[in-house]
């Protein structure tokens, strides 16, 4: 820098993606400009490899660095993309052709305005649906209570195959937990892995979805010699930097290898005994223990029994669960995906099982396996709070008497859209459309034709993408949200609006916020930058679209008057009463946090952890109160009432998460190895499409994050579908061959990679690959063929009624051929 230039001034924030984590970035920014990201230097700056050259005192305090990915870095492209979408926008020509000509904010607010006024007046008051993230029975149309509209909706994406497990089982209702605020029992703390003597990663891929400190402490105890094992049908870099041994097995199979596991101890002995005696309900064990020895069914659940079905060898199967049984504490950390495919409540009650048989569910270093493990809730420190004001106090903001009801699972509107049309013409009955959609039967029906997008990207992240794509082009009037023109979800908008990236420009998006905690640290995201354009805060334009409506004195009336440029500063400035509030708590005091100027100087507040780790129920067992008083019996249960009650009870009758939960499916009331369903090895679909496609999350994206960036693309990754080398020569196929990927519901077109990585049967195309529709255009693809390699075309949105769940579908059945086209 040369004399009398102007010094950089340097911000710190964190990302707004979906990974969760709390990474630290460093911004740098001259003259208005952002010039670098850079790593976290609040604490040991400068240090790489802080596990090898810091001593266990300092590491086990929690005192690392909150280091950042690689996709943090590449954020400058995304900021000053040349494709940025700055100004608001109305649709030209077609829903879906994605052309568009800039108009103002005003025009903007004004046509959503009389928008809502009309559709509610034809529709009524559950047609409007607002996607950035309903969860829990709640309602995330942030006019629905002042406006009298709107609707809310169950389940939870991200764990929907794994929570209701938890009640079956645990007795951990996560509804609850969300309602009240309180410390999530089944997470561990980042140091209850150094109390275990074997650590299984089962389907998780931590270095490449984890940030933060989690890498660093599991290289840590690598260092340390505890063995890792990781289950996955790929060879991910997981394996490739931890893994003392990799299992491969073929996906969807996992039950059979758990079963045969306890089959080995059962008949070996190596059951936790005073564990059962003391946590476990008998009668439900003695159920499932007779399936797994096949006194039920006349099978024996052996290690070889196992091994036809998962393709795991029958002596490694033998070989694992010895090991497992005589490697007390066992960290167990399943992976979300368990939970993500047909049938797999079994998985996620049979990883359970496994902890409950060997006794490493309420230890330090072991993990109650009903999450990921790893998983840890936002509330800072476990128990301590964040400074954040309530909605009340900082806006002003008022309850009214609508509460919107409950009216289907989360991921399954655009279903009730294109379903709406045959319940209107007495094709189905309204009992079928409400099972179909996850409602209860006697309840008001959906009759959505206002779509809001928002911080979201459902035509892409939706399983069965050309059925959310038909949902778009039938209703009224949709409004997306969106950084880009030509992201997937804003082609098909009517008005379309930029959204401001709250990492860095001050944008408050509704969902994620200003402060992020992690375990012992959180963060304020600061304002970097102003945004290019003219990007104007989401909730100043629900604010504005409130006072045209004439409810701006119930929706936010304390910010109805403050311009856009400066509603940042107005948040600032109750973040900074938040802060002083929560600096004097009677539990905060004491760790001294810094005074509000000093503190946003580097907004990063740090405290110890625990010298004690937290482990799965530990605030109940040293209470001496029992962690699994939620279920019937008041023990760990191995054996479902609800389940046994079949699916037409289960099809009529609310299953206690998040408000409502119909479905029905084959779920039997103990873990088994269920076959058959949709987009598994053994569906009927199976015969016509034999490779099982799965769709993990990709390191250069989150979500849809990225697939964009020009820094994550081309050179330094390949979007690709990955084959096994017999898959691929069979067909003829060879590595970077262009392929055709197929199903009964959508195609697409990308290269291949032709791979020893990958356990033959199953492919993988990574989520979150953008829809580019090709000019090759088919039945199936009347938008054209996809030659971006997006997921979700091949995935069918099938679960309900099929199932009690309402699981996120990540995996299709497919076929693959050599594309001989251009």
């Amino acid at each position: 820098m040369k004399l009398g230039e102007k010094t950089d001034v340097i911000k710190y924030t964190t990302c707004a993606a979906h990974c969760l984590n709390t990474c630290v970035l460093k911004v740098r920014v001259r003259e208005g400009v952002i010039v670098s990201i850079e790593p976290d230097d609040t604490i040991n700056p400068g240090m790489a490899r802080e596990y090898e050259r810091l001593p266990d005192e300092v590491l086990d305090r929690g005192r690392v660095q909150r280091r950042p990915c690689a996709k943090a870095y590449a954020w400058l492209q995304e900021i000053y993309s040349p494709n940025r979408l700055k100004y608001p926008m109305k649709r030209l020509g077609e829903r879906g052709g994605g052309e568009f000509e800039r108009i103002t904010w005003e025009e903007a607010i004004d046509t959503v305005a009389k928008k809502l006024v009309a559709i509610k007046e034809q529709y009524g008051p559950y047609s409007i649906t607002h996607q950035p993230y309903d969860l829990y029975g709640t309602c995330s149309f942030p006019l629905a209570s002042s406006f009298r509209a709107g609707f809310a909706c169950w389940q939870n994406h991200s764990c929907a195959g794994s929570e209701q497990p938890r009640i079956w089982v645990l007795g951990k209702d996560p509804y609850k937990e969300w309602l009240s605020g309180t410390v999530n029992d089944l997470v561990q703390d980042e140091m209850n892995i150094f109390s275990a003597k074997l650590i299984v990663l089962w389907g998780m891929n931590i270095t490449s979805n984890w940030g933060g400190a989690a890498v660093n402490n599991f290289l840590r105890a690598k260092k340390q010699g505890i063995p890792i094992i990781v289950v996955d049908p790929r060879y991910t870099p997981t394996v490739e930097v931890l893994a003392d041994q990799w299992i491969p097995i073929r996906p969807t199979t996992d039950a059979a290898m758990m079963i045969a596991m306890a089959n080995v101890w059962f008949k070996e002995d190596l059951c936790d005994k005073a564990f059962i005696e003391e946590y476990v309900e008998s009668e439900g064990l003695e159920q499932w223990k007779a399936y797994v020895l096949g006194h039920a069914d006349g099978t024996d659940k052996t290690p070889q029994w196992a091994e036809a079905i998962c393709g795991v060898p029958a002596e490694t199967i033998e070989a694992f669960a010895r090991l497992y049984a005589g490697s007390k504490p066992v960290n167990l950390n399943a992976s979300l995906t368990l939970g993500r495919q047909f049938y797999g409540e079994n998985t996620t009650r049979a990883c359970m099982y496994l902890q409950a048989l060997t006794g490493n569910m309420l230890i330090p270093g072991g993990t109650a396996a009903a999450d990921t493990g790893l998983w840890m809730n936002s509330w800072f420190g476990l128990n301590m709070p964040l400074p954040i004001r309530n909605w009340e106090d900082a806006w002003g903001e008022k309850e009214n008497a609508y509460v919107p009801p409950t009216l289907m699972e989360l991921h399954h509107w655009p279903k009730a859209i294109v379903l709406r049309e045959k319940l209107d013409k007495g094709e189905i009955t309204k009992k079928e459309y409400h099972n179909q959609i996850g409602s209860t039967p006697d309840g008001p029906s959906p009759n959505i034709q206002m779509i809001i997008m928002e911080s979201n990207n459902h035509v892409n992240t939706l399983p069965e993408i050309n059925m959310t794509i038909k949902a778009f082009k039938m209703v009224d009037f949709v409004m997306v949200w969106s950084h880009f023109a030509d992201m997937d979800s804003a082609r098909y908008a009517d008005i379309l609006l930029p959204l401001g990236l709250s990492a860095f420009e001050g944008a408050h998006e509704s969902f994620w916020g200003r402060w992020w905690a992690w375990h012992h640290c959180f963060i304020l995201r600061q304002k970097c930058i102003d945004p290019p354009g003219d990007i104007r805060p989401v909730e100043w334009f629900w604010t504005q679209v409130a006072k045209k409506l004439g409810i701006a004195d119930q929706y936010k009336p304390n910010m109805v008057d403050v311009p856009h440029d400066r509603w940042y500063e107005a948040l600032l400035e109750d973040d900074r009463k938040a802060y002083e509030e929560w600096a004097v708590m009677p539990e905060i005091a004491p760790l001294k946090p810094p005074s509000w100027e000093e503190f946003l100087k580097k907004p990063i507040f740090r405290f110890d952890s625990p010298k004690d780790p937290y482990y799965p129920f530990k605030n109940l067992v040293e209470k001496g109160e029992n962690p699994f008083s939620g279920t019937a019996s008041g023990k760990l249960e191995f054996h479902s009432e609800l389940l046994a009650k079949g699916k037409e009870y289960l099809s009529e009758n609310e299953a206690q998460v998040g408000n409502r939960c119909y479905g029905g499916g084959k779920l039997p009331p103990v873990a088994q190895m269920t076959k058959g369903g949709k987009d598994t090895f053994y569906s009927e679909d199976a015969k016509e499409y034999p490779l099982l496609m799965s769709s993990p999350h990709a390191y250069y994206r989150v979500h849809s994050w990225h697939d964009n960036n020009p820094l994550l693309r081309d050179d330094c990754y390949r979007h690709a579908v990955w084959m096994s080398v017999p898959d691929a020569v069979s067909r003829g196929i060879k590595d970077d061959d262009p392929v055709r990927v197929y199903n009964d519901i959508g195609e697409m077109i990308l290269p291949a990679y032709v791979t020893w990585r990958i356990v033959p049967g199953n492919v993988v195309v990574h989520h979150g690959g953008w829809y580019r529709p090709g000019k090759e255009k088919s039945r199936l693809m009347p938008d054209g063929i996809d030659r971006g390699g997006s997921a979700n075309f091949l995935t069918h949105n099938t679960d309900l009624p099929d199932t009690v769940v309402g699981f996120y579908p990540a995996k299709g059945l497919v076929q693959i051929e050599k594309w001989e086209g251009e």
